[in-house]
C-alpha cells in the first residue's frame, strides 16, 4: 500500500489553525522563488506547483505567502510513519515524494481485507488533519503509481497488474519529461505498448531505468523497502505563522499534537503518565509538566487536563510554537482498543485528583509513602508527584502493623490515663537515632465524647499520650 500526501506542506498549516479561506501559496527556492503548493482558492485561480512566484502573484489577489519548511514536512512524515505502524510492522517513508509505503500482506486478515484496511488508514490520517491518496497493489511500484493517479483498481496478481497498466498513458510513469517525449517521438502513447517490447531492446535504446521500472511494476524484480525505525521517545512540534498571545488560542494546535500522540501510542500499545509541553517564544521557552494517576493515551482526556493547566498560566511572551514530549512510554491496559472494541477501558481517566493536580500544580498535591521508621508518627512521609517515591518495604514494619487506620496527631498530645483500655502491644525502637530510644505500650480507649482513641504509655516517663483517633 502506498499513502501519498500531495499537500503535506499545506496540511502542516492546518495543524496550527493557520489555514486561510482566501488564496494561500507555499513558496520554495529563495534564489528563484516558485510555488511549491497552493490551497484550493489558489488552485482555482490557476496556480500550479512549479509556477514562478511572479506568475502566481499576477493571477492572485493579495494571497498569503508562506515559506516552504522542508524540516517541518520531514518531521510530520516521520510522525505519520510512526502512526501507521498500528496497521503494519513494515513501514517505509519516502520523504522526497511525501509518500509512505506499507507492507500489508500480514495485516489483511486482521483488518478484514484491503478495502477495510485502506478505509482505516485513510480515516486515521484525515482525523489528524491530513489529505491522503491511497493506492494498493501487489508491488510497491504499482501502489505508488495508483496512489498518484487516484486509481480505484487494486490488482493482486501479475495478470491484474498488466491489465491495469495497459490502458494508462505514458505520462503516468515516474520518468523524466525527456524520456516521455522520446517515447512519444516513436509513436508510443500507452504503457501497454511498452510492455510488448523486449526489455533488452528498451535497455539498449533508453538505458536500464525504463526496463527496471517495468519489472518493478509487474513484480518480475523485487524491490527493497527499508524498514522504518521510530524514535524511542516521541516528540511533536508545531511552528506558528503568527504569534499567539493567549493560552486559549493554544487549544486547537495542542489538540492536533495530542491526536498525533494518541495514534503513535496506539501503534506501540503504550500509554503515558506524564507529558511535558514547551511553549516556544522568540528568545526563551516556557516548560509545563502534567502528570496523571495512571498511564493513558486518549487525546480528549489529555486535552481537558491541559486546558485546565493552561488556564492558570500567564504567558511571559507571545508563543511562536509548541513542542510536546513524552519521556516514558508505559504499558497500559484498557486504554488501547482491544480485541472486543473497548477503546476506553473502565478506569476513570480524568478523576478528581488528576483534575486537581492540573489546576493547582503537582507541587500542591502530596501523597504519603511508607518509610522503614518504627515510630508511627514517622512511618510515612509526604512526597510530591514529581519526585519518585522510595521503594516500598517488602513487608510491614511493627509500626505499620500497629498503626491500622488511625489518624495520628503530630506532635503527640498528652492525655489522662484511660479508665479502661484494650491492650494492643508494646513497641520499642529508635535507640540508634541519637537519644530517641522509645518504649511504648499501645492501647485503645474511649474519651468522654465516646471517640475511639489510640493511646500509649511512655514506659520511661510513665506519661500517657494520644497518638490519634482510630478510624
Amino acid at each position: 500500500m502506498a499513502v501519498w500526501l500531495p499537500h503535506l506542506a499545506l496540511d502542516t498549516l492546518v495543524q496550527t489553525g493557520s489555514a486561510q479561506p482566501g488564496p494561500l501559496i507555499i513558496v520554495e527556492d529563495a534564489a528563484r522563488p516558485r510555488v511549491h503548493d497552493g490551497n484550493r482558492a489558489a488552485r482555482r485561480a490557476g496556480v500550479r506547483p512549479g509556477m514562478a512566484l511572479a506568475e502566481a502573484l499576477a493571477v492572485l489577489n493579495a494571497p498569503v505567502v508562506v515559506d516552504y519548511e522542508p524540516e517541518t514536512v520531514q518531521q510530520h512524515l516521520q510522525t505519520l510513519s510512526t502512526v501507521l505502524l498500528q496497521f503494519s510492522d513494515h513501514v517505509c517513508p519516502e520523504p522526497g515524494q511525501q509518500r509512505i509505503l506499507l507492507e500489508t500482506g500480514r495485516s489483511l486478515r486482521l483488518f478484514r481485507g484491503l478495502e477495510a484496511l485502506e478505509q482505516r488508514v485513510g480515516d486515521t490520517l484525515r482525523q489528524l488533519g491530513y489529505s491522503p491518496r491511497i493506492g494498493g497493489a501487489r508491488t510497491p511500484a504499482m501502489a505508488r503509481l495508483l496512489a498518484g493517479l487516484g486509481h480505484p483498481e487494486r490488482p493482486r496478481d501479475r495478470d491484474g497488474l498488466r491489465r491495469v497498466l495497459t490502458p494508462l498513458p505514458l505520462a503516468a510513469l515516474p520518468l523524466p519529461a525527456a524520456d516521455i517525449a522520446a517515447l512519444r517521438g516513436i509513436g508510443m502513447t500507452r504503457i501497454g505498448e511498452l510492455l510488448r517490447l523486449p526489455r533488452g531492446d528498451l535497455a539498449l535504446r533508453y538505458g536500464t531505468r525504463l526496463p527496471r521500472l517495468l519489472d518493478h511494476l509487474l513484480g518480475d524484480v523485487p524491490e527493497a523497502m527499508p524498514r522504518f525505525q521510530p524514535p524511542e521517545n516521541p516528540s511533536f512540534q508545531l511552528e506558528f505563522d503568527q504569534e499567539v498571545r493567549s493560552t486559549g488560542a493554544l487549544r486547537f494546535p495542542l489538540k492536533r499534537l495530542l491526536l498525533q500522540l494518541e495514534q503513535v501510542l496506539r501503534a506501540w500499545h503504550r500509554g503515558v503518565q506524564g507529558l511535558e509541553l514547551q511553549l516556544l517564544h522568540r528568545e526563551a521557552e516556557t516548560r509545563l509538566n502534567l502528570e496523571r494517576s495512571h498511564p493513558g493515551s486518549r487525546a480528549e482526556e489529555w486535552l481537558e487536563l491541559w486546558s485546565i493547566r493552561l488556564s492558570r498560566v500567564s504567558l511571559p511572551a507571545p508563543v511562536r510554537g509548541m513542542r510536546l514530549h513524552a519521556a516514558r512510554l508505559l504499558p497500559v491496559a484498557g486504554d488501547i482498543s482491544g480485541l472486543f472494541g473497548n477503546p476506553g477501558g473502565t478506569r476513570d481517566e480524568t478523576g478528581f485528583l488528576t483534575r486537581l493536580r492540573a489546576r493547582l500544580g503537582d507541587e500542591a498535591i502530596l501523597r504519603f509513602v511508607p518509610t522503614l521508621h518504627p515510630l508511627p508518627e514517622q512511618a510515612q512521609e509526604a512526597w510530591t508527584s514529581e519526585a519518585p517515591p522510595p521503594a516500598a518495604p517488602a513487608s510491614a514494619t511493627p509500626a505499620q502493623r500497629a498503626a491500622g487506620a488511625a489518624l495520628w496527631l503530630h506532635p503527640l498530645q498528652p492525655c489522662p490515663p484511660p479508665g479502661s483500655q484494650a491492650w494492643l502491644g508494646r513497641m520499642e525502637g529508635g535507640w540508634w537515632a541519637g537519644g530517641n530510644d522509645q518504649r511504648r505500650d499501645y492501647a485503645l480507649a474511649r474519651d468522654h465524647q465516646g471517640r475511639l482513641c489510640w493511646v500509649f504509655q511512655d514506659l520511661r516517663s510513665g506519661q500517657w499520650r494520644l497518638q490519634g483517633f482510630w478510624g
